[in-house]
């Protein structure tokens, strides 16, 4: 089964270290939510450039920006034209991203009697001056209120996102949010290291000397004591950034490290089919325009086997079921898990195991996951 992913570019403010595609004018929702509802409504003509795409959905995920910036309204839309257009299994994971300020009671009781199943909320942190660091738009007594609040309204599946690798942090405010996370009734975190991408503003203050960026060191320290805090409250390392108590993975996510077929909707949203790999136009206006004249709204890249083996091999290595070399020989032939084992052999034999030719990277190597990985997909198979 598939999955489709929904993509909602409004925030009330960009923060100050992201870079994905988001803007902070929100009076044209409405025009977007229409054109949405068009290009959902396209299943033929989306379906037929990404085939071959499974007929049946088995998760719905609404990202951004700040999906929960629309009102109930707009959401009742999109998700009707969803499920008249395919066929939602009756147990789909059906999950909101949503910002703390936005978390009231009211409003998260209706995202709950809509569907919605699951709630991802944006914390990144529990401490007043960090979260001011980042840009972010509510305070650390709002973070802890939208937790309690997703419960009260009915939200078992609860999912938060918090961040390390920040700068001007010590390491007892990073072990204070950890254990706050772990009090709250929540099923599911993901915890990322701070990036500092080009054209942010964070990039900028650095590049200004007026931010200092956390050292390595310190981080591989973080995601240490993240890996030991997680594991004492059970929560799995299911991915390397994903943590989950028994029973609640993101589906949808698996999706994408298992290369399950997706449909992305939105601007600058992406879809994936196995062979082919698409993204929609943005900004917004752009993509709207394309819609509503019948023009082409998202181009397309034909995979090749070898774009297809690297992707494979990038996305397993993160996950806790690794690369399977019987996997590898069976769809991409004898060379090329002859290839991997002989680049593998170029790796400190501490950074991965293998168990019943499946090959794992272990906690030690975790902090290296991304020298490894180039390592490697970056050989001569010949």
């Amino acid at each position: 089964m598939a999955g489709i992913y929904i993509h909602i570019p409004f925030c009330k403010k960009k923060c100050n270290y992201c870079n994905f595609y988001s803007i902070i004018n929100t009076k044209r929702m409405d025009d977007y939510v229409d054109a949405l509802v068009i290009e959902i409504e396209r299943k033929t003509e989306a379906k037929k450039n990404l085939a071959p795409f499974p007929s049946d959905i088995l998760t719905l995920y609404f990202g951004g920006g700040t999906p929960t910036l629309l009102p109930v309204y707009s959401l009742k839309k999109i998700l009707s034209a969803i499920y008249e257009n395919y066929k939602v299994d009756s147990n789909a994971e059906i999950t909101i991203e949503a910002n703390p300020e936005q978390c009231s009671v009211e409003y998260l009781t209706d995202l709950k009697n809509l569907g919605f199943n699951r709630i991802s909320i944006g914390i990144q942190s529990f401490n007043n001056n960090i979260l001011q660091l980042l840009g972010r738009t509510h305070s650390e007594k709002d973070a802890r209120s939208a937790v309690e609040n997703a419960q009260k309204a009915g939200f078992e599946n609860i999912s938060v996102d918090l961040m390390y690798g920040i700068c001007s942090r010590s390491p007892a405010d990073w072990a204070h949010d950890l254990q706050t996370v772990f009090r709250l009734p929540v099923k599911h975190l993901s915890a990322y290291s701070l990036t500092i991408e080009e054209n942010t503003l964070l990039h900028k203050n650095i590049s200004q000397h007026k931010a200092f960026y956390i050292n390595e060191e310190q981080s591989l320290q973080e995601m240490k004591l993240l890996m030991k805090e997680a594991k004492k409250n059970r929560f799995e390392q299911y991915e390397v950034s994903n943590f989950a108590l028994k029973g609640y993975p993101s589906k949808h996510n698996s999706n994408y490290w298992n290369g399950t077929p997706y449909l992305g909707f939105g601007a600058s949203a992406h879809s994936f089919s196995g062979a082919t790999r698409s993204w929609n136009i943005s900004p917004i206006e752009k993509y709207r325009k394309a819609l509503q004249g019948d023009e082409p709204f998202f181009e397309i890249e034909h995979l090749t086997v070898e774009n297809q083996y690297n992707e494979y091999v990038l996305v397993k290595l993160r996950t806790k079921e690794g690369v399977d070399l019987k996997y590898i020989e069976a769809c991409f032939g004898i060379e090329k898990r002859n290839g991997f084992l002989r680049a593998l052999q170029q790796i400190k034999p501490q950074y991965y195991e293998i168990h019943s030719d499946k090959v794992l990277i272990t906690k030690k190597g975790l902090p290296l996951l991304d020298f490894i990985t180039v390592s490697l997909i970056s050989y001569d198979s010949e």
